[in-house]
């Protein structure tokens, strides 16, 4: 697969930030477009080799920078940028010879841009490049900010993206229509509440917990895979329809919201359905897979 982002980041520093900007990037483009080593190599694979394909096949190289992605030493006390066989120098490295590529530092955790001569020298032309920065209190405007480069870059959405406004408001009309009408058909063997509590997960490995509460409403938090923490959390209302479900973000304040409607597979094994958010116009597949409680 090709990806048209190439993400490099330090695991030690910033893997939960990489993390959520992949899954805010596929979200947004309604596929993966960002190459992380975790998720897009496979096993047995040349790792240098991948990395290579990877940087030649991209628009835009994001270097994500935290708090200890300058001063981040080994065993012995050696700082890791200086060795050549570093992964995260030999990324930056590749990315800078590239001159068809836009390298786009980002800083998270309140970092600051390193000072060239700060960094080795085949680094130093880093320091010179503009760059955004992602603050938790105003998450996802920045990551907007972000996106927006990612466009002029030419990193495209697809061919939903780029068609008029009244077409994907028929294509989304015509995707719930489809669910209505699932919904009606599996209607006669309607699961009850019970059905759908319990553990939820997707493909990313982040889950779901759907709860009752004490008045008899559902309740839905989704734990993010890689911090471990509850990012998204709302109520649920369940109809002959399936369910409704309605998130909003826990650390960030935003002016909307993140719906879903699923309905149950009749092996009562899986979440089936369609996504969005309330501000955007385009609607993603997603399935949920029962878990172990």
């Amino acid at each position: 697969m090709d990806y048209s982002v190439f993400l490099s980041y330090r695991r030690a520093d910033s893997a939960g930030h990489a993390g959520r900007i992949c899954d805010d990037l596929e979200r947004y483009y309604g596929r993966p477009v960002a190459f992380r080593d975790i998720d897009s190599i496979t096993a047995g694979a040349d790792f240098v080799t991948a990395l290579e394909q990877a940087i030649a096949t991209a628009k835009v190289a994001i270097i994500l920078i935290g708090d200890d992605w300058l001063d981040a030493t080994t065993a012995n006390g050696a700082h890791r940028l200086d060795d050549p066989e570093d992964h995260v120098r030999r990324e930056v490295e590749m990315a800078l010879r590239n001159s068809d590529l836009a390298v786009v530092p980002v800083l998270v955790d309140g970092a600051a841009m390193p000072e060239a001569d700060a960094l080795p020298e085949s680094l130093r032309s880093l320091a010179r490049l503009q760059a955004i920065a992602l603050s938790e209190d105003r998450w996802d405007y920045d990551v907007m900010r972000l996106i927006k480069v990612l466009e002029g870059a030419g990193v495209v959405r697809g061919t939903v993206g780029a068609l008029p406004v009244w077409a994907k408001t028929s294509i989304a009309a015509l995707s719930v229509a489809v669910l209505v009408l699932a919904a009606w058909c599996w209607w006669s063997s309607a699961p009850g509440v019970d059905d759908y509590t319990g553990l939820w997960f997707m493909p990313n490995g982040s889950y779901w917990t759907i709860r009752t509460k004490d008045d008899g409403s559902l309740w839905v938090e989704e734990t993010h895979h890689d911090s471990q923490q509850v990012w998204k959390r709302g109520p649920a209302q369940l109809s002959d329809e399936g369910l409704s479900v309605k998130l909003d973000l826990v650390f960030d304040r935003a002016d909307y919201h993140y719906w879903r409607k699923l309905r149950l597979s009749d092996d009562r094994q899986s979440l089936i359905g369609a996504a969005g958010r309330s501000n955007a116009d385009y609607v993603a597949s997603v399935v949920l897979k029962r878990g172990k409680s």
